[in-house]
């Protein structure tokens, strides 16, 4: 059964994270560009995009792969977890770390950008507040960065490739250490047996030289 979780939680948290990064890219596709608002009379018009709705999605489809990865962690970095190999995991707590830092900064952006799309929240805080702005900049109405999608699209990347791979010297780790732990068992175990079988080979020479001065 730990074995299933161990090969299934990856799987689940790196089809999750494909599809943040996707959502992102489909939002960024969809984004209010530039020939999308008309400026009438100074007043700046928004009109509605999908490209809200997804990034909220990608937002949350990305909190839940994190989950899924911590899950999978069981967060040792706070329980503690003793490996055999100290470079593993030291380059595990490292990247489980960046996984977080990326995750927050991908996480925030996502809302951000999304909000940015969202005619509702133009409409009240750049629509007339662009009067005069329009008209300094040739008419041109707020849109926010058209990358920003992309750099959110990025920072997931960076956040499921760390996980994925502090997951991956996590399991290695604790492996090494059981394989050890098995190891120095079976060394224990051998070491007691020839102690056994030595002590019985020693006893038989003072008993078979007694034997011979009784008879």
């Amino acid at each position: 059964m730990a074995r299933r979780n161990g090969v299934l939680l990856p799987i689940v948290a790196l089809v999750l994270g494909l599809l943040a990064i996707g959502l992102s890219f489909i939002a960024y596709s969809k984004r209010i560009k530039v020939g999308d608002v008309s400026n009438v009379n100074g007043v700046c018009r928004y009109p509605s995009s999908p490209a809200f709705a997804i990034g909220i999605i990608a937002a949350l489809v990305l909190l839940i792969e994190q989950i899924t990865i911590s899950v999978g962690m069981r967060c040792f970095c706070c329980c503690g977890i003793r490996c055999s190999s100290k470079c593993g995991a030291i380059i595990s707590i490292i990247l489980f770390i960046f996984s977080w830092f990326a995750f927050v900064i991908a996480f925030i952006g996502l809302i951000y950008t999304a909000m940015l799309n969202n005619r509702k929240y133009l409409v009240q805080n750049h629509s007339e507040n662009n009067i005069d702005s329009s008209i300094l900049e040739g008419g041109i109405c707020y849109i926010g960065k058209e990358n920003l999608f992309l750099g959110d699209a990025v920072w997931c990347i960076f956040s499921i490739v760390s996980g994925l791979f502090a997951y991956s010297f996590r399991v290695c780790a604790t492996r090494n250490r059981n394989n050890n732990d098995n190891y120095q068992a079976g060394y224990g175990n051998n070491n007691a047996a020839n102690y056994g079988q030595t002590g019985v080979a020693m006893g038989q020479p003072p008993h078979s030289h007694l034997s011979k001065d009784q008879v």
